[in-house]
């Protein structure tokens, strides 16, 4: 079965009214897609709206992600529901027979117990975060459901190993079912056009470079980008595009060279020739 795997980001600012609409349009061709999407932005919102504003860890690595203590990871599970809701329910206002799965019910993970963090320049250890190390994936569900014609919508929640609701990284999410269904395109859709050698400025974008070649462009890579790059390597996917939601028919523009690709070894002759 050949499918297809989107990353709809969850930053502000990305536009999910024209993925949906391309995503929708593709999909009543006859492809077979799977919908992973992130909440952050939504998390925030909330957690404003709540007054427990959104703390993140940075490792020293340079990774970027949401301190989850136990306050927070409920905030970021309402949030990612109310997210997958909304996205399941404008495509199937579309016409697509789509299945939100808000519940931990796809990813399984491994609760991080102890996570090394900088703040203010020191070395810090956490041990009460809520987020995991994705070890698995649900495939026979999502095949069941992509076999029965539906398309699945699932969000950035894990089934930790105790039974505990746990947070995870929406792009490696998104990998991790790129890998388990042997998944040939795995497209990123988000706020920014791609990986960038200059973040602001816009047309330094990189187009495409073979996955065999990473190393050499993830010095430009900073913040949210780097866990970009990382799920490109983890994906296995014959290609993996980083690329803009923010423009007309985003999903047509990715495939048509837009953003920028990452081929797996040997194929950058084959997809750029």
């Amino acid at each position: 079965m050949n499918v297809h795997i989107l990353k709809i980001g969850g930053g502000a600012g990305v536009d999910h009214t024209a993925v949906l609409e391309n995503l929708a349009r593709r999909i009543q061709q006859g492809e077979r897609w799977i919908v992973v999407h992130g909440a952050s932005d939504a998390a925030n919102r909330l957690g404003d709206e709540v007054g427990y504003p959104a703390r993140m860890l940075t490792t020293p690595g340079g990774h970027v992600s949401r301190y989850t203590d136990a306050r927070t990871i409920e905030i970021f599970r309402m949030a990612a529901a109310n997210v997958n809701q909304t996205l399941t329910a404008a495509l199937r206002a579309h016409g697509i027979e789509a299945i939100g799965l808000a519940a931990p019910s796809v990813i399984f993970a491994q609760r991080k117990t102890a996570i090394r963090a900088l703040v203010e320049g020191r070395q810090i250890i956490v041990r009460d975060d809520y987020s995991g190390s994705i070890t698995g994936v649900n495939e026979a569900l999502l095949q069941t459901l992509l076999v029965a014609g539906m398309t699945p919508v699932v969000a950035p929640l894990a089934l930790g190993g105790e039974g505990d609701m746990l947070n995870v990284d929406g792009d490696l999410a998104a990998a991790h079912i790129a890998r388990a269904l042997g998944a040939e395109t795995y497209i990123n859709l988000s706020n920014v056009p791609g990986l960038l050698r200059d973040v602001n400025d816009p047309t330094s974008l990189i187009p495409h470079f073979s996955l065999q070649e990473i190393n050499r462009y993830e010095g430009y890579a900073a913040g949210r980008m780097k866990k970009k790059l990382l799920a490109a390597q983890q994906a296995n996917a014959a290609q993996v595009i980083l690329a803009d939601s923010r423009i007309p028919q985003p999903l047509d523009a990715a495939l048509n060279g837009g953003g920028t690709h990452i081929v797996r070894d040997g194929s950058l002759e084959v997809a750029y020739a």
